[in-house]
């Protein structure tokens, strides 16, 4: 099988809004990788970064019963160094990767004769299989499945996932098995997190309060949100706050809308701030592992947002990110639509903060069949790498030359990019890929540009004035 890799690598797209003469000609960068094994159904299901590179952790489905898995690794813009397949015996599927300093610690699910098996194994940093994986409850008849994995103060791992209904398991630095504890509820919701000096384990309606010496439930407490249901992972910011996401709906007689939010939660389990994300007009669907941050100063949020009528079939969806810092205030809330990628359903598996100060989506490409078309039906997984450079400059005092304005933005019909007392010359309009689609000759401190023929989605504007070079970001919505 081979890898057909398509990589955009963004030299215009996505400038940033300049706040300094220093950075006028920083840029973001887009990157994205469509990875195709043929007629193999692949799912982007984990990346971490290690040594300045990604590590891409592809789930493969031969057939209902066959599956492996691939480990990729990737530079910083997404050229693939390596590929090798996990050795891990028959069926299998990696579903998180936890690394430490000497290992890669893989927990996943193993389809056997009788039922799925939850498995670990911990690999070697040339990912060779240092003993066999480990199963757990080989003699039940029922499907068990990994939901999240998190690492304690004391190198033990601490695993919850589902059976009949959700489960807790805390394991050793061998990978065995310490202590169980089985959860009154079942949701396909859920996620770990260490708060507070006990885990707290989400599963949708219900936060449970676990102790961490014994695995035993301290409290319950429903989350009761109006018209909210959370979806994706919790996270923690700090000792005392923790965020989540959930989507509600914001619809009218005319659009059918679902957006998203953010719900910054207090020591005492209560919402005390709530941020909106989610592209105006469409219905925007979360991801499964949504959230994170290296930085509280952005914190990162993927989703995908639907392109086409909720009425029909769903054809395409984008990849959408917002990104915010520690006390809720919005950076951006941005729809990607790759070119090379646009007629496929988008299904986040999860985002993660990189060390360079941006974020990398994984997930799956879903390419549907309908009737009377000629597609085939194909999950291929994907990597997206965004890089906004407006993090980089903090000066506030501007030179009059930056005080350009566009509005509105987001816009479905015009803009009005206003110079102050600048005198603006041309103004070009590029796509995220870099083709230009409008040049539109100035002249003056001011002026508006159709854009009704522009296709939904993120545009640059290069703006040449007498001084300098200018770009600013639109976004285009209908």
């Amino acid at each position: 099988m081979r890898i057909i890799r398509i990589k955009i690598s963004i030299c215009i797209a996505l400038a940033v809004l300049l706040e300094t003469v220093a950075f006028s000609q920083s840029i973001d960068s887009v990157y994205y990788t469509f990875i195709n094994e043929g007629d193999v159904l692949t799912a982007c299901q984990d990346v971490i970064e290690e040594d300045s590179c990604y590590y891409a952790f592809t789930q493969n489905i031969i057939d209902p019963i066959a599956h492996f898995s691939t480990l990729l690794k990737y530079d910083k813009k997404l050229n693939l160094i390596h590929k090798k397949q996990l050795m891990l015996g028959d069926s299998n599927m990696i579903v998180k990767v936890l690394p430490t300093k000497d290992a890669f610690w893989c927990f996943g699910s193993i389809r056997t004769d009788r039922s799925d098996k939850v498995f670990s194994v911990k690999l070697n940093k040339n990912f060779d299989v240092m003993h066999q994986p480990t199963l757990y409850y080989l003699e039940d008849t029922i499907d068990y499945g990994v939901v999240d994995v998190i690492m304690n103060e004391k190198n033990q791992f601490v695993l919850l996932m589902y059976g009949m209904q959700n489960e807790l398991m805390l394991l050793d630095s061998t990978l065995q098995v310490l202590k169980t504890n089985k959860l009154d509820a079942y949701s396909y919701c859920c996620s770990i997190e260490e708060f507070q000096g006990n885990y707290i384990v989400d599963l949708g309606r219900f936060l449970f309060i676990i102790d961490k010496d014994s695995l035993s439930i301290i409290d319950t407490v429903k989350t009761d949100i109006l018209c909210i249901h959370p979806v994706g992972n919790l996270l923690k910011l700090n000792d005392s706050v923790f965020i989540r996401s959930a989507d509600f709906s914001n619809s009218t007689p005319e659009v059918f809308e679902r957006d998203m939010a953010i719900l910054f939660y207090n020591k005492q389990f209560e919402v005390f701030k709530q941020v909106q994300v989610g592209q105006v007009g469409y219905f925007d669907e979360y991801g499964y592992s949504n959230l994170d941050f290296i930085t509280k100063d952005s914190i990162y949020y993927a989703y995908s947002t639907r392109l086409s009528s909720p009425s029909i079939p769903v054809e395409a969806s984008s990849v959408s990110i917002a990104c915010m810092n520690e006390k809720g205030e919005k950076h951006f809330d941005y729809q990607f639509n790759i070119p090379e990628d646009l007629n496929t359903v988008k299904r986040i598996c999860g985002i993660i903060a990189t060390s360079d100060g941006g974020c990398l989506v994984h997930g799956i490409s879903i390419r549907y069949t309908y009737e009377g078309s000629n597609d085939t039906g194909q999950f291929k997984g994907f990597l997206l790498k965004y890089n906004p450079q407006w993090q980089k400059a903090s000066i506030t005092e501007l030179p009059k030359q930056y005080e350009i304005a566009v509005y509105p933005n987001p816009a479905s019909n015009q803009i009005v990019i206003s110079g102050n007392e600048v005198q603006m010359l041309d103004v070009f309009v590029y796509t995220i890929t870099g083709q230009k689609v409008k040049q539109v000759v100035v002249n003056a401190t001011q002026t508006t540009i159709d854009v009704n023929d522009l296709s939904v989605g993120m545009y640059i504007l290069k703006i040449n004035t007498k001084q300098d070079i200018l770009t600013r970001k639109v976004q285009i919505i209908k």
